[in-house]
């Protein structure tokens, strides 16, 4: 909460060829720079603004980024408040610099563990929306899986899928004909939290799969990048 406090120890530099999963991004900054706070750059040209997209996209970034390390505040160039404001001044003199391309991120993905028992087995569930999704989300989803569904030839999912977000979004979303048809569809619409869920015994055994850092941290579900997950729930190919 102090100004000293709120100064950045550490560059990152995003120089991937096309604008990177927020949850992978979170990952790979989170594991590098631990509790201490990372400036970002580069990230910026992928936003007009701090629009609803740019929330949707930092909310996933932050998530990542405290769950796969211990980041409590982040700064990204020309883009959060306080970076927008006050530029590279936020930065310490001497911070080290963290380069994330394209290779970078493909390391970090694979550095993760698979810790089913069977590592070849079926999935059985798969969990969208940890943290919970923003209503443009909600709606981006129902929109892909439906594609995904018909390029398949398939009208339904081909494992049990679980979206969750906040009770009042869900609620407003399930009143729409995208909420109602993306059900028709076979995806369960929930506002339970997805960790919680995974931490009953029970449920921990099961082969999981998301496309959340925050759910692979904490629990025994696998990651996939959400291209893939939405394959895999479509009756696709990964």
């Amino acid at each position: 909460l102090t100004d000293d406090g709120r100064k950045a120890d550490w560059i990152v530099e995003v120089r991937t060829t096309k604008k990177p999963e927020a949850q992978l991004l979170g990952s790979a900054v989170g594991m590098k720079v631990m509790e201490k706070v990372p400036y970002i750059v580069g990230l910026d040209k992928y936003f007009s603004s701090l629009d609803d997209d740019a929330k949707a996209y930092l909310k996933d970034f932050g998530a990542a980024t405290a769950s796969n390390g211990a980041v409590g505040l982040y700064h990204v160039d020309n883009l959060t408040p306080e970076a927008k404001e006050s530029g590279r001044s936020l930065i310490r003199e001497n911070a080290p610099v963290y380069i994330i391309d394209d290779e970078e991120l493909e390391r970090v993905e694979r550095s993760y563990p698979v810790i089913w028992k069977d590592k070849s087995a079926k999935p059985k569930l798969a969990f969208i929306g940890c943290p919970h999704l923003s209503p443009m989300q909600l709606r981006s989803w129902a929109k892909r899986i439906d594609e995904s569904l018909k390029k398949n030839g398939k009208t339904k999912v081909a494992i049990k899928t679980i979206m969750t977000a906040a009770p009042a979004v869900m609620d407003e979303f399930k009143s729409t004909k995208e909420g109602r048809d993306l059900m028709e569809k076979g995806v369960v619409l929930s506002h339970i939290c997805p960790l919680m869920y995974m931490n009953n015994p029970k449920c921990g055994t099961m082969p999981v799969i998301t496309c959340s850092n925050k759910l692979r941290t904490y629990t025994s579900a696998r990651f996939y990048k959400e291209e893939e997950l939405l394959s895999i729930i479509t009756g696709g190919n990964v």
